[in-house]
């Protein structure tokens, strides 16, 4: 009642026609992309300037094209859309899995797939199992939230709370480690590099990097207003369309938020970079789940209303990062295992469809 309540708000206050609304949510995710683009491009100058290890700058890249993702969800739950901000990052994590690992595999110039050579193989695998790792207690996260039939067992709400926090943290902690192993990857990667290949920083750079720096915060910025306004026009939307808010967010949001990610692991896969993709896409799922999930269920908890986001779609979610790993630790992602995973989506969008 109160979410209907809430929508009704927003088609009274903005006094807008369906396709006006559509095309306010269609330039506010444009606006979004581009400001998530041009803050990661900034980022990457910054990453070059400072002579940042290429895992690091895949870390931070995937940490920009992905704002639209994980504070369109900070967003919802913020503003007591549970459902739609869980919805939001666990189908983006499904697509990424699903829909971008298989156009990875059928537009890299090898025509047997995705292939790793062993010390590839090693690299990717440690990103994966953070990945795995990050969105299994993020799975847990969401079945010690309030209303789920685990903490209806406990009876015991202050010791529910208790594990939602302890869940929570270790899900962040877990988050920090990925980022240390960037750090440290770094590190050896950068040992053998001889002093007189050591970027100086004079001056000038100095300047540049202070000027990229800015730059990218105002691109922050303005991603962040693009994203309040997108969910807000989307909300209004999907009401105007009877469409289900979970719904909306599992497929609509979720897709259009990962449509930079997927511009990304294109251009990496056709420039026969797919290794780079593959962990890019472990990346994302690791900070979409750490900063859309458990990073605001710090600050908002709700009552989980919709039961398919504990049963199906979290649990979809964690066996498709699983098979990306299995594949990398058998160093191939076929064309026919592509396939599967298109079938696998499409089978999922139509069992929401349809239920």
């Amino acid at each position: 009642m109160g979410q209907q309540i809430y929508l009704q708000k927003i088609r009274t206050t903005m006094q807008l026609s369906l396709p006006i609304v559509s095309l306010l949510f269609v330039a506010s995710l444009l606006i979004t992309m581009s400001a998530a683009a041009w803050f990661t491009r900034r980022l990457e100058a910054v990453c070059d300037a400072l002579n940042l290890s290429p895992s690091l700058l895949s870390l931070l890249g995937a940490l920009g094209a992905n704002i639209p993702n994980y504070v369109a969800s900070i967003v919802a739950i913020a503003g007591g859309h549970l459902d739609v901000g869980l919805g939001i990052i666990i189908g983006s994590n499904i697509y990424n899995s699903a829909i971008i690992l298989s156009l990875a595999t059928f537009v890299t110039p090898g025509r047997h797939g995705i292939i790793f050579n062993f010390k590839e193989a090693q690299d990717v695998r440690v990103v994966g199992g953070y990945a795995l790792a990050i969105l299994l207690m993020t799975l847990l996260v969401i079945w010690v939230l309030p209303g789920t039939p685990l903490v209806g067992w406990l009876h015991a709400p202050p010791m529910a709370l208790s594990l939602l926090f302890f869940v929570v943290l270790v899900t962040l902690g877990l988050f920090g480690g990925l980022a240390l192993h960037a750090l440290r990857r770094g590190h050896a990667e950068g040992d053998g590099t001889d002093e007189a290949d050591a970027v100086y920083i004079d001056v000038t750079t100095k300047g540049h990097v202070v000027r990229w720096i800015g730059v990218g915060l105002l691109a922050l910025v303005i991603a962040l207003g693009g994203v309040v306004v997108m969910v807000q026009s989307e909300q209004a939307l999907t009401a105007d369309l009877h469409m289900p808010e979970v719904l909306a967010g599992l497929l609509v949001l979720a897709v259009a938020t990962s449509l930079p990610n997927t511009v990304v692991a294109y251009g990496l896969a056709r420039t026969d970079r797919e290794v780079a993709c593959v962990e890019e896409i472990f990346s994302s799922n690791s900070i979409n789940a750490a900063l859309g999930i458990a990073l605001p269920l710090l600050f908002w908890r709700d009552v989980l209303h919709d039961r398919t986001l504990l049963l199906l779609d979290g649990p979809l979610m964690v066996a498709l990062t699983l098979g990306a790993l299995l594949c990398v630790l058998r160093r191939r992602v076929s064309r026919t295992t592509g396939v599967v995973l298109l079938l696998v989506y499409a089978a999922w969008v139509v069992v929401h469809v349809l239920v």
